[in-house]
C-alpha cells in the first residue's frame, strides 16, 4: 500500500480493524452456545482419541476441529474462549480481504472494503461462532490473494501458497470445492488461456494433498443426502442468499422488507457499475472476477441442491466476502454517477446497521438459556427421575452448560431428515441417543421433558399434531408443571401412583 504518515495510516487502516474488533467482541459470553457449537466443543474436549473417532464419523473434515483442540488446550472451554478463535480468524478475513482489494483495485477500494468487511453482519455473525466458517473464509480469501499474485507475477512462492491454502480450505469444509472450482475457472472467465496449464497443475497438486480424505468424502455426501437436515431450496433461498450477503440474518420481522429493499438496491447498483465498466475499453478485470467468485458458488450450490441438497448459506461466507469487495468497488469508483455512489454507500451502511441490530438482539431459536435450564433441573429433579430431551438440539447445549446433569435424548425418527449424529459420533461424544421414549424412561417415577417449541410447529407442518414423545408421555404420565425458558419448554411428568 502507499506509504502514509502514522496518523493517516491509523485513521485509514487501523480504524476499521479496531471497529471490526469492537463489533465482534460483544455477546461472546452472553449468548449461550447453540447445538452446532456445543457439538464442536463437546467433541474437541474429549481428547485426541475421541476427536479422531468422532471426525471419522462426522460429515465435516478435521482441520478446524484440530485447530480448536489446540486452542482450547491454551485458553479453556468457556464460550468466550472457544469463540475467541473465530474472532481472531474473522479479523484475519478483514485484513486479507483489504489486502486483496488493494492489490486488485488500489487503496481507494481497499478502504471501503476494510470498513465493509469490518461491519458486514454476515462476517460478524460467523466471527462469533465456535464453528469453521470464519476459518473457511480466511483460507479461501488468502488462496485468492495468493492466486492473484501467482498469475500476475508468476512467483513460485505464490503458487505454493495457493496450493497449500486450497488444500487447507478443503480440509476445513467440504463445500470449499465450489469456491475453488470457480477460482480454477479464472483463466476462462478472464480470457487468459496461458494461465490454464499452471492453474490446472496447481489444482491437481492441491487435490493430491486432499487425496487422503477423499474416501471419507463420498460417505459423508451419502450421509448428507439421506440423513441430514438440509432441504431442497426454492426461490426463497435466492432472496435469502442476497439478504445474507448484505444485511445478514436473522432479522426482526418488521425489518425484513426494508432489508430486502436495501439488498436489491445494492445488488442493482453493483450490477449497473459492472455493466458500465465492461462496456469501456479498459474493462477492469478485477470487477468481473469478483462478480464470478461472489455469484457462481451460490448459483452452483442452489442448482446442485435440486438433485443433492447441499445449500448451506454459511458455507458461502467466502463468496460473501468477494461480494463486499465488488460492492466496495462499485460505490468507490467512477462507474456510477456521484449521487448513485453515495446512495450505494448509504444503503450499505443502513443494511449493516439493520443487520447488526438484528443479530445482537436475537435470542430465540436456536439459542436458549441452557445454564438456567440446568440450574432449574438441579433444584427440582430428583435423582430417580429422567431428564429427557426430544432430540439432540437441546441435549448437547444443555450437556455443555451442565455436565453434572444426566441428560438423555431421543434418536431422530427413522423417517426424519434431521439426524446428523451417526452412531460413531454419539459414541465419541459419550452421549448415545435412546432409541425411543419407553427405553429412555424405563420405570422412572417422573420425567422432565425438554424441547424447543419450534419442534412442535415442525411436526404440525408435517401433519403430526403433537411431538411423538410428548404424546407417549401424555398417555402414560400426568403433567405436573410447565416451565418456559425462552423458546424452550421444560415439562414435568409424574407416573400415576409413582410419586416424583
Amino acid at each position: 500500500m502507499t506509504p502514509m504518515r502514522p496518523l493517516r495510516f491509523y485513521l485509514t487502516w487501523l480504524a476499521p480493524l479496531a471497529a471490526a474488533l469492537l463489533v465482534r467482541v460483544p455477546g461472546l459470553g452472553a449468548r449461550p452456545l447453540w447445538y452446532d457449537e456445543a457439538f464442536t466443543v463437546l467433541l474437541t474436549s474429549r481428547g485426541p482419541s475421541a476427536l479422531a473417532q468422532g471426525l471419522l464419523a462426522d460429515v465435516h473434515p478435521p482441520l478446524y476441529y484440530a485447530v480448536l483442540y489446540f486452542w482450547e488446550s491454551l485458553f479453556g472451554y468457556s464460550p468466550i474462549a472457544v469463540r475467541s478463535l473465530s474472532v481472531l480468524v474473522g479479523l484475519g478475513v478483514v485484513i486479507a480481504g483489504t489486502l486483496l482489494a488493494a492489490r486488485v483495485f488500489g487503496d481507494g477500494v481497499a478502504r471501503w472494503t476494510a470498513w465493509g468487511l469490518a461491519l458486514s453482519p454476515f462476517e460478524v455473525h460467523y466471527a462469533q461462532e465456535a464453528r469453521m466458517y470464519a476459518l473457511l473464509a480466511l483460507l479461501l480469501i488468502c488462496a485468492t490473494l495468493a492466486y492473484h499474485q501467482a498469475i500476475m507475477h508468476g512467483r513460485r512462492s505464490a503458487w505454493i501458497a495457493f496450493i497449500l491454502l486450497a488444500a487447507a480450505a478443503q480440509y476445513t469444509h467440504n463445500l470449499a470445492c465450489l469456491y475453488l472450482a470457480a477460482l480454477a475457472l479464472t483463466p476462462i472467465v478472464l480470457r487468459k488461456p496461458r494461465l490454464l496449464l499452471p492453474t490446472a497443475a496447481a489444482g491437481l497438486v492441491a487435490l493430491a494433498l486432499y487425496t487422503p480424505w477423499i474416501p471419507r468424502l463420498w460417505g459423508m455426501l451419502e450421509g448428507v443426502a439421506t440423513g441430514y437436515w438440509i432441504r431442497q431450496p426454492g426461490v426463497s433461498e435466492v432472496l435469502r442468499t442476497l439478504l445474507t450477503f448484505v444485511t445478514g440474518l436473522p432479522l426482526q420481522t418488521w425489518a425484513l422488507p426494508i432489508a430486502l429493499f436495501i439488498s436489491l438496491l445494492v445488488f442493482l447498483l453493483m450490477a449497473w457499475a459492472l455493466g458500465v465498466a465492461l462496456r469501456t475499453p479498459e474493462r477492469p478485470f478485477g470487477a468481473p472476477w469478483f462478480a464470478w467468485l461472489a455469484l457462481i458458488p451460490p448459483a452452483v450450490m442452489l442448482l446442485a441442491s435440486i438433485w443433492w441438497p447441499i445449500y448451506l448459506d454459511r458455507a458461502l461466507l467466502p463468496s460473501a466476502t468477494a461480494f463486499v469487495l465488488l460492492a466496495s468497488w462499485a460505490v468507490e469508483g467512477q462507474w456510477l454517477p456521484p449521487r448513485l455512489r453515495w446512495t450505494g454507500r448509504l444503503a450499505m451502511l443502513a443494511g449493516f446497521a439493520l443487520g447488526l441490530t438484528g443479530w445482537f438482539t436475537h435470542s430465540g431459536f436456536p439459542y436458549a438459556p441452557f445454564e438456567d435450564i440446568d440450574a432449574y433441573l438441579r433444584t427440582h429433579a430428583s435423582p430417580s427421575e429422567v431428564v429427557l430431551h426430544s432430540n439432540k438440539i437441546t441435549a448437547l447445549p444443555a450437556a455443555y452448560a451442565g455436565p453434572d446433569v444426566d441428560h438423555h435424548y431421543l434418536a431422530d425418527p427413522a423417517w426424519s431428515v434431521s439426524d446428523t449424529l451417526s452412531n460413531g459420533t454419539q459414541a465419541a461424544l459419550g452421549m448415545p441417543a435412546d432409541p425411543d421414549t419407553a427405553a429412555a424412561v424405563g420405570q422412572a417415577p417422573g420425567v422432565w421433558f425438554v424441547y424447543f417449541r419450534r419442534e412442535a410447529q415442525d411436526y404440525q407442518a408435517l401433519g403430526i399434531d403433537q411431538i411423538p414423545a410428548l404424546a407417549w408421555l401424555d398417555t402414560r404420565f400426568s403433567l405436573d408443571s410447565t416451565q418456559s425458558f425462552g423458546d424452550v419448554d421444560v415439562l414435568h411428568f409424574v407416573r400415576p401412583g409413582g410419586g416424583g
